[in-house]
């Protein structure tokens, strides 16, 4: 049984911001607003997060995580304006107070985005229909139960080259 990696671990860090953005699946423009916003930023590294990328900085300011939609971690105001201009929508973070956050071209929904992934949703209620009677309706199937995702399976590091080995644990590279 494989083990998933650490979260500092090099398995979970991305090479580059275009890496990590093809990774993710990001729009070409999301790609090119981000390079753009990311590329006054002092970075040290690029890593894998469950709901986007965290982009930690190599001059000891909090990270900035770049999710779906938006971008949240930004010290100031200015410090967006400066790079994407008084255009680009941004606000106030809810999630990280004291913090800033700018809406990406595509998928940007404003302060919403944020809000939405902090509170759980309702279930939708169905509305009664009055003065009409309905034959009772069958008792639904129970639904199956879903077998439990696999961990993602991480790729070796040859201790020789430092490259990413093969899944069956051959270094084609040294081989």
């Amino acid at each position: 049984m494989e083990q998933p990696a650490a979260r500092d671990s090099i398995l979970n860090r991305y090479g580059s911001l275009d890496e990590a953005l093809v990774h993710r699946k990001a729009s070409i423009a999301n790609r090119v607003f981000l390079r753009r916003l990311l590329s006054r930023m002092p970075v040290e590294r690029f890593m894998r997060a469950a709901d986007g990328i965290t982009v930690e900085r190599s001059d000891g300011a909090p990270a900035v995580h770049v999710h779906r939609g938006y971008t949240v971690g930004f010290q100031t105001e200015e410090e967006i304006i400066a790079v994407v201009g008084e255009s680009a929508p941004r606000w106030r973070s809810v999630r990280r107070p004291g913090m800033w956050a700018v809406d990406h071209p595509d998928h940007g929904r404003g302060p919403a985005a944020e809000t939405e992934e902090l509170v759980a949703p309702e279930p939708a209620r169905k509305s009664a229909r009055s003065g009409t009677r309905r034959a009772a309706a069958k008792p639904k199937a129970e639904a199956k139960a879903k077998p439990a995702a696999a961990p993602e399976r991480v790729q070796p590091v040859c201790p020789n080259c430092f490259m990413l080995m093969a899944l069956s644990g051959v270094c084609g590279n040294c081989a």
